[in-house]
């Protein structure tokens, strides 16, 4: 290391010769050497106190110790009173993270204690009964039990410690769920107190005046910066906000507008555009109010109070924003071919001007809390007014449930029957939102102004989340459905490069829009019950043991590992699938092999890669294949009784696939049916008769059944023409007129040569038969049809008599 420091000094100090840098160069090297030595020594020093501390980790007794004393005082805390929800928050984390400790601390331990386990059992004396162990290993050997007890140990502490843990954490989420019961269940004054309203006027003034004080501090810390240029800056950025969620949006929007046109438009143009509004609508505001924040907190212009409301108003306006941006996709009041909903004109413009004056009061709602907090307004002001807005909302939430069930006019109204009235699920939500709404008025007016508040928030944040989720799960169809198509994104590359078939490719199609709509329902779920006092770290925690792994016992599941095995699966059978497709289109029609065999090949390669497909994704699913074994040899039981004709079947398929007695395109006749072999599949065989119908015959009959095979060594073979004429004919010019009849066919071979043959002797008949044979057998019966035409028509020429 010093030749490295000397070596630069020398590059340091080298552009000077001795005789010319003044002393004072040499006063600087020798400090510069100085300092570089102090810095090696004290990285060399870090690095060995490094090495130590990774070399002699922390005693696990320690920190076991440590991890039950956190415990004990959460536990000590969590029962006694004064606690506020963050207290909660922290001591559910710092439970979480001791938990996760323990866990680590236990898997790295197994396989210590594995080793020490085996470690004694080598040790143990071995022998005969009366063989004397000697001094030294009856020592190691008590080592290393007593090593083994302490690993032991650690690891079942570390195990009681999670599942302690894991009891605080229910202990914590009881709590919790406890507190925001009782305080949805506090009683406050009534509304229709007077008293109310005259304490709540009281503190206006002062409410007034703490309003003002908010606005000249934040004056105050701006006037105080004497750099000109964040001033500037400041007034710009309020200049921006004005500018761009005003003008911007209405330009954006513009751009967005859906024409007037008499044309329908298509249900995905409907789609994009309802989902381009509800983006500009949601989006702009929320990139801008937020950007605008972080600008100002890094210059310091943000004061603490001016941070909250700024937070709550960011949350209103997008609230707000989202909320329009979903009514008017989805109304399109001045649009009705662009409506999403089967609503008219009158009534999706009454439910538009009244989702807006919703959204507009729970907006205010939102930014009431935080001024609340920040004015320090007293208790009677804060219940006025959250009754006051609840109210307001409950109403207007009934309006919005009149107005969407009415049927139209008062004549209508009189005639419809009410055995006719439809009580679909849209109309029992209304029916509930207008209950809901109900016993919320009445909350307020009986004093619980929690409770009732909560009623209408929760009633307008589910029908945005619901709102929100029929146009995503809109916008998820069209998507899928235009990339799965035969000539979409992603269709044509699986058709082309993996060789799909189009009805797998709509198959897949389908199955992808189910999964994006179980996650989008999934995201809906957790959206909403995270405001009914479910922790939303809980359920993320759940989340993530699901995906990560927890432990049944010595089993651990993990949802994330069986979904990679069954991805690892998938992938095997797609290699598979892309390889016969190699091997059936390129590679097998270049060999000499015939059909049959070529499918063979093809059908055994598919068996082979989906067994080895399977058994990778067994390993990487982390499922020890001893385990199946013993599961398998279970159930051989079952197999053995119920199972057996599945196996005689699988079996027998992979005999005719090694064998080959029947191939794929043989002319095979199995008792009464007749026809061609299509393909061999796993447990049975499709044979294609001559009338087009398709036979399913086991495996196992083919096996063990009797089976004319008419090509099995070769495709020629033999037919035969029955020919019967009157018993005075010449039986020399009939044979000789059956012999031209047959040479003159071009499919009938000259070697063998036909022949006739001359059957019997009938009462007024002569019975003749024509053998002859072909290269292809499957030409038969055209052969056959064509020498009858031929024989009948040279018959008649020669005037050689049918029998009458």
């Amino acid at each position: 290391m010093m030749r490295y420091i000397a070596l630069l000094e020398i590059c340091l100090f080298s552009a000077a010769s001795p005789s010319r840098r003044p002393a004072s160069v040499d006063t600087l090297r020798g400090a510069v050497a100085a300092f570089l030595r102090l810095v090696v020594a004290a990285w060399l020093f870090g690095v060995l106190a490094a090495g130590s501390a990774w070399a002699q980790p922390e005693d696990p007794q320690k920190q076991i110790n440590a991890w039950n004393m956190s415990l004990e005082k959460m536990d000590a805390a969590i029962d006694g009173d004064g606690l506020t929800d963050a207290d909660f928050k922290r001591f559910k984390q710092d439970t979480t993270d001791i938990v996760t400790a323990a866990n680590a601390l236990a898997d790295a331990l197994a396989p210590k204690v594995e080793a020490a386990t085996a470690q004694v059992d080598q040790l143990k004396p071995t022998g005969a009964a009366d063989a004397t162990e000697s001094d030294a290993a009856k020592e190691n050997r008590q080592q290393a039990e007593q090593q083994l007890a302490d690993l032991a140990g650690f690891q079942k502490q570390a195990l009681a410690v999670a599942t302690h843990g894991s009891y605080t954490i229910s202990q914590i989420s009881e709590r919790r769920r406890t507190r925001f019961t009782a305080a949805l269940l506090e009683r406050n004054s009534s509304l229709i107190d007077p008293g109310l309203w005259g304490d709540a006027a009281t503190d206006v003034p002062a409410i007034a005046g703490r309003s003002g004080s908010v606005v000249s501090e934040w004056a105050t810390v701006i006037a105080n910066r004497s750099d000109r240029s964040v001033i500037a800056i400041f007034v710009s950025l309020l200049a921006l906000i004005v500018m761009v969620l005003v003008p911007g949006r209405r330009f954006l929007l513009s751009k967005l507008r859906r024409p007037t046109a008499d044309q329908q438009p298509t249900m995905r143009t409907k789609v994009m555009s309802a989902a381009a509004i509800v983006a500009v609508n949601a989006f702009l505001p929320l990139i801008v109010l937020t950007g605008v924040q972080s600008i100002l907190k890094a210059l310091d212009l943000m004061p603490y109070r001016i941070d909250l409301l700024w937070t709550a108003t960011t949350a209103a306006v997008v609230f707000f924003s989202l909320a329009f941006g979903v009514s008017r996709a989805l109304l399109a009041p001045t649009r009705s071919t662009w409506r999403m909903v089967d609503l008219d004109d009158a009534v999706s413009t009454r439910a538009f001007h009244i989702s807006v004056a919703i959204a507009a009061l729970e907006a205010l709602v939102v930014v009431h809390q935080s001024f609340a907090k920040v004015t320090l307004a007293s208790l009677q002001f804060v219940i006025a007014l959250d009754g006051v807005l609840s109210i307001a909302i409950a109403v207007l939430i009934i309006s919005m449930v009149r107005v969407l069930t009415r049927r139209g006019s008062p004549e209508d109204e009189e005639n419809d029957d009410p055995a006719d009235e439809d009580y679909g699920l849209g109309r029992i939500a209304l029916i509930i939102a207008g209950l809901s709404a109900g016993i919320a008025i009445i909350a307020n007016v009986m004093g619980y102004v929690a409770l009732g508040r909560f009623i209408t928030t929760q009633t307008v944040w589910i029908t945005v989340v619901i709102s929100l989720l029929y146009l995503l799960m809109k916008l998820t169809d069209e998507i899928t459905a235009a990339s799965f198509r035969r000539d979409g994104v992603v269709g044509s590359r699986l058709i082309g490069s993996v060789g799909f078939a189009p009805r797998s490719v709509t198959q897949a199609g389908v199955l992808a829009n189910g999964v994006a709509h179980l996650v989008l329902i999934s995201f809906a779920c957790l959206a909403i019950v995270a405001q009914w006092g479910v922790d939303s770290s809980g359920l993320f925690e759940t989340i993530r043991q699901l995906f990560f792994g927890f432990k049944i016992g010595s089993i651990t599941i993990s949802l994330s590992t069986l979904v990679a095995g069954i991805a690892v699966f998938i992938v095997g059978l797609v290699i598979t699938r892309s390889i016969q497709n190699w091997l059936d289109t390129r590679f097998l029609p270049t060999t000499r092999l015939d059909s049959g065999l070529r499918n063979s090949i093809r059908t055994s390669f598919g068996y082979v890669g989906m067994i080895f497909a399977a058994t990778l994704a067994f390993g990487y699913a982390g499922l020890d294949l001893s385990n199946i074994a013993i599961v398998a040899g279970a159930l051989s039981v079952g197999i053995g009784l119920g199972l057996q004709a599945i196996v005689n079947n699988f079996v027998s398929g992979l005999i005719l696939l090694a064998e080959r007695p029947i191939r794929a395109g043989d002319w095979i006749t199995v008792g009464a049916e007749e026809g061609t072999v299509k393909r061999i599949n796993v447990r049975a065989t499709e044979i294609e008769t001559f009338d087009r119908a398709t036979v399913i015959v086991p495996n196992s009959s083919l096996i063990t059944g009797v089976v004319k095979n008419m090509v099995l060594r070769d495709r020629s073979g033999r037919v035969v023409v029955p020919v019967t004429v009157s018993k005075l004919a010449d039986a020399e010019q009939v044979k000789a007129i059956l012999l031209d009849c047959a040479k003159g066919h071009s499919l009938v071979l000259r070697y063998p040569e036909p022949i006739v043959l001359f059957l019997n002797f009938g009462e007024k008949s002569l019975d003749f038969e024509l053998r002859c044979y072909l290269a292809d057998i499957a030409t038969g019966a055209t052969v056959r049809s064509d020498l009858r035409f031929a024989i009948l028509s040279k018959l008649k020429e020669a005037d050689v008599a049918l029998p009458g």
